[in-house]
């Protein structure tokens, strides 16, 4: 790719004139070219400034991954609006959350998608928040029960279909704005917002090209979440650089193996659980013939077997390191030792991908850097960084250090300037199901329910998954509902967050620090695991 196509609009005109019949994206086994892929974008675009979208709006996507999502960013890209990524697994105060503290003006959803019923959780949504919408745009069947539920709401309804078939002019791009904006577990109760602009998600995209040796052979099976870093970094590596890119947005062990075997997919990029269901469900080894490589991540620390697992199925399989704020896979361990440090290649971590990219690490005792070796929160410095938290300058300005090393919040240590290894995360954030969860999220919807006086949420390890373990204090005169808790976390909260069981305490344990009591998340986790260990 040229390095002066930097902006998505650029990038994708010369892919439909260098790569025009080549499958840019194959969503459900249908296949759309790059000709087709760019045509549909500046056809969705004008439809969309036609009902008003524009440079600098905000719109949140609440798609799974399919073709729409793709043509809804792409398009965005062209106009110069800020795409929202919204989980499909959130409900209603998530939603809320993002549409109200992200500022939406537009948002974009798939009312009659896998019998989510959408139209009742925007019904659950406060009107003050929706108020601030513009327009929804919905992608389905223009007369369907949820499309006249969400029209009844009052809101201005467009039919992503129509839009698609848009025969006004198509405006000049704008590339200069804000382009995607992640959800993020912080250190505060709300989740910050993660904005990225075009250039930095397109340089990117052609480093992984480089890194995991990608040409128009490739065929890239995007099977995490568009919404997020891992499904993202898989999408755009894969189709800003003439890739094709394989997904569906619905997919389990077995449809995974079967979208691996008939449409010849040379990578892919998961959680090492999701990986290791692969390896064992595969009838044989010759289900990944055309698989060059997998790359992981640790979210699930208790599997052991990965690694041989992967050499039983002859698969070439390397650890990777990412995060919403410098981008997915934009460290993965070498292969080769004329790169790097091979002892290290099955930890989490990596060599950083891009040239210019370095990494430390600092003693959070003492404050100063650590060598080689010795563990400390790892600082990166990189040409994937995010713009900035979204509207909170305070924020962006405490992530990066002085000389704008980003600070990962992750203990780790280096091999080289070039090369880390990932060993936890160093607050009490959760990985649940594949995503960072910031326990604050939960403890917060829980104290809202009747009879709760407080509560604190912690991961504990069950098998090979971490799941949330709540425990509560509750009023004088209040009695236990954990089923009504459990119902009501359900119908506010993505699935995956809802804790997996409730724990009556008088207290928490506590100890005295020199500036306040600090509640011992670690002695929590001990009495979680011992809990789950007993209801297993």
């Amino acid at each position: 790719m040229t390095a002066t196509s930097l902006f998505f609009s650029e990038r994708m005109a010369v892919l439909a004139k260098t790569h025009a019949n080549h499958p840019a994206l194959i969503d459900r086994d249908c296949p759309t070219t790059f000709a087709a892929l760019h045509q549909q974008t500046l056809q969705l675009a004008s439809g969309m400034a036609a009902i008003g979208i524009k440079a600098h709006d905000r719109v949140a996507v609440w798609l799974p991954n399919c073709t729409a999502w793709v043509q809804t960013f792409l398009a965005c890209a062209h106009l110069g609006a800020t795409v929202l990524a919204v989980n499909t697994r959130f409900r209603s105060q998530e939603v809320a959350d993002i549409i109200g503290r992200g500022k939406a003006d537009w948002l974009v959803l798939w009312p009659d998608f896998k019998g989510i019923a959408f139209a009742d959780m925007l019904a659950d949504i406060p009107q003050e928040v929706l108020a601030r919408l513009r327009g929804v745009l919905a992608v389905g069947e223009p007369g369907s029960t949820a499309m006249t539920a969400i029209a009844k709401r009052g809101h201005a309804l467009h039919a992503f279909s129509d839009l698609l078939q848009s025969t006004h002019p198509v405006p000049q791009a704008f590339g200069q704005a804000p382009a995607l904006c992640f959800t993020t577990s912080g250190t505060t109760s709300l989740p910050k917002f993660v904005v990225h602009n075009q250039h930095s998600l397109i340089i990117h995209a052609d480093s992984m090209q480089k890194a995991f040796h990608y040409d128009e052979t490739s065929r890239i099976l995007a099977s995490a979440p568009f919404c997020g870093a891992f499904g993202f970094s898989t999408l755009t590596g894969g189709l800003a650089t003439g890739c094709t890119v394989v997904c569906e947005p619905v997919s389990d062990t077995h449809s995974t193996l079967e979208q691996i075997r008939k449409h010849l997919v040379t990578h892919t990029y998961a959680n090492n659980e999701s990986l290791l269901k692969l390896f064992e469900t595969a009838p044989s080894p010759a289900t990944f013939a055309t698989c060059k490589l997998f790359g992981f991540a640790s979210f699930s620390p208790a599997i052991t077997n990965l690694l041989e697992e992967a050499e039983r199925n002859h698969v070439a399989l390397t650890g990777l390191y990412g995060s919403s704020e410098l981008q997915a896979l934009m460290a993965a361990q070498p292969l080769d030792a004329s790169q790097g440090d091979v002892s290290v290649r099955y930890l989490s971590g990596g060599r950083l991908i891009h040239p210019d990219a370095r990494v430390r690490v600092r003693d959070p005792a003492t404050g100063q850097l650590a060598p080689h070796g010795e563990s400390g929160e790892i600082e990166i410095k990189c040409s994937s960084q995010m713009l900035s938290y979204l509207d909170n300058p305070d924020a962006t300005a405490q992530a990066y250090t002085p000389d704008l090393f980003f600070k990962t919040g992750d203990l780790g240590y280096t091999v080289s300037d070039t090369q880390f290894v990932f060993q936890t995360r160093m607050g009490d954030s959760m990985r649940l199901s594949g995503f960072l969860v910031n326990p604050a999220e939960i403890e917060h919807a829980i104290e809202a329910l009747p009879g709760v006086q407080a509560c604190q949420v912690v991961g504990a390890t069950q098998g090979t998954k971490i799941l949330p373990v709540a425990f509560v204090i509750l009023y004088a005169g209040s009695h236990a509902d954990p089923v009504r808790w459990a119902a009501e976390c359900k119908r506010t909260m993505a699935g995956y967050k809802v804790p997996v069981h409730f724990e009556v305490v008088s207290e928490f344990p506590t100890v005295q620090s020199a500036n306040a009591v600090k509640i011992l998340k670690n002695k929590l986790r001990e009495m979680a695991g011992e809990i789950l260990a007993r209801t297993s």
